[in-house]
């Protein structure tokens, strides 16, 4: 014996009495016997007396089980132990292999069925019936045998963006391009929004503004417009759903206009020097409006065309938008009839030429918030933000920009407090400045 060598005993001895109470296992396959026949002896006699050992396995099953061998003994390689008197005694015990064959299934199994755990009865899936299943106490099976490994979000559409939006800039050199494309969009967009910009106040009261009466509010309203010209008017066309038209020729941008006029003379007219400034940080050139602005004069005859066009296609016929509207109203009547217009003495004759004029519901959004159950008072930024709206496109004091924003208030305002028309209806034709409460 070698030094060190590892010594090997034999097992202990195999009883076949414990192998033919034991079947071998019902998915391994007999691999001694061909095809058809069966590899047990019935012939063969059964001993009680272990055989003596062999380095041979004894039986399909011992087959299957590592075997220990003497050292220097080597193990035969895919061959068994045909014809041995030992392994024919031993594996006669065995009861037959059983027959496998392969079954075609043509069906999935349903995907609702019982959990295999479950004493609930299992009730079979049927995309025709009505039948409901049975609940399993473990709760649903898993909709997959093998999840994914990425989130579910990976694979979720996502949310389309808000269009991209542009403020048309209309000029003298492009007032009649841009005039026309606006007539084509004004039967399908049924709601305007409009907002203005203009110099500022020049006649102030002498105190508090909220102590003023409905009177002498429209007389300084009347004063400043017949002393006062238009410098921007924003205009934005949507649909009862608030979308916006969508101009293939700008890459499907939405379309905003911001009309800008040349009356005004920052160097000559009368104006209040803090709005100047805030309209010149809002990025308007006076110099550019007074050389390339629109004439007023081409502007007046063309508002009236839309805001006297039938039912097919007018100007706001749904609906005319402002925010804080009493001098949106008063310049879109003084821009109508001409820079030698005068307002009326009173806002009862006011209210009149306009509803003659425009001849369709006006909403003023900043009337609309005071009627609200919740604290929406401030400016259309601070309205706005309340009602969780963004400013889309521009700044503040922009006339597009402004009454793009007054578009979106709103129409989350109707959404939040105005849902029928029973309720718009009230607050129709209530003007800021212009209306007696």
């Amino acid at each position: 014996m070698m030094c060190g060598a590892p010594l090997y005993y034999p097992p202990p001895p195999i009883s076949t009495a414990r192998y033919s109470s034991m079947p071998p296992p019902a998915d391994v396959m007999d691999f001694d016997s061909p095809s058809g026949s069966s590899s047990s002896d019935t012939t063969a006699p059964l001993s009680d007396t272990p055989p003596a050992f062999s380095t041979e396995p004894c039986c399909a099953a011992a087959r299957l089980m590592p075997q220990r061998l003497p050292f220097g003994t080597v193990a035969p390689r895919n061959k068994y132990h045909q014809g041995s008197p030992t392994a024919a005694a031993c594996c006669a015990a065995l009861p037959p292999p059983i027959k496998l064959r392969s079954v075609s299934v043509s069906t999935p199994p349903a995907q609702d069925v019982m959990d295999a755990g479950s004493s609930a009865p299992s009730t079979p899936s049927d995309c025709s019936s009505t039948m409901e299943t049975t609940p399993s106490p473990r709760g649903p099976l898993p909709t997959t045998l093998f999840p994914s490994p990425y989130p579910a979000a990976a694979f979720a559409k996502p949310t389309p963006r808000p269009p991209r939006v542009e403020v048309r800039q209309v000029w003298a050199h492009n007032f009649e391009a841009e005039a026309r494309l606006i007539e084509s969009l004004l039967p399908k967009f049924r709601y305007a929004a409009v907002d203005t910009e203009f110099p500022g106040t020049v006649y102030r009261p002498a105190g508090a503004a909220y102590t003023l009466t409905p009177a002498r509010r429209y007389e300084l309203l009347k004063r400043n417009v017949d002393a006062l010209d238009l410098i921007q008017l924003g205009l934005t066309l949507f649909d009862s759903g608030g979308r916006l038209p969508l101009l293939a020729s700008n890459g499907g941008a939405a379309a905003v206009w911001e009309f800008n006029f040349r009356e005004f003379d920052v160097l000559h007219h009368r104006h209040a020097p803090e709005s100047i400034a805030m309209l010149r940080a809002s990025g308007v050139d006076f110099s550019r409006t007074r050389r390339h602005g629109v004439d007023a004069a081409a502007f007046g005859p063309r508002l009236r065309k839309w805001l006297r066009a039938g039912a097919g296609g007018g100007l706001g016929r749904a609906g005319l938008v402002t925010f804080s509207g009493g001098y949106d109203l008063a310049y879109l009547v003084k821009a109508v009839y001409g820079q030698g217009y005068r307002m009326p003495v009173t806002a009862a004759e006011f209210e009149g030429v306009a509803r003659s004029l425009i001849r369709r519901p006006l909403f003023d959004v900043k009337e609309m918030a005071r009627l609200c159950p919740t604290d929406l008072r401030g400016g259309l930024d601070s309205v706005a933000a309340k009602l969780d709206v963004g400013r889309a496109v521009g700044e503040a004091h922009q006339a597009g920009s402004d009454s793009l924003l007054t578009c979106h208030t709103f129409v989350k305002m109707r959404e939040c407090y105005f849902d029928d028309d029973g309720k718009l209806a009230k607050v129709a034709g209530v003007l800021t400045d212009i209306t007696a409460y």
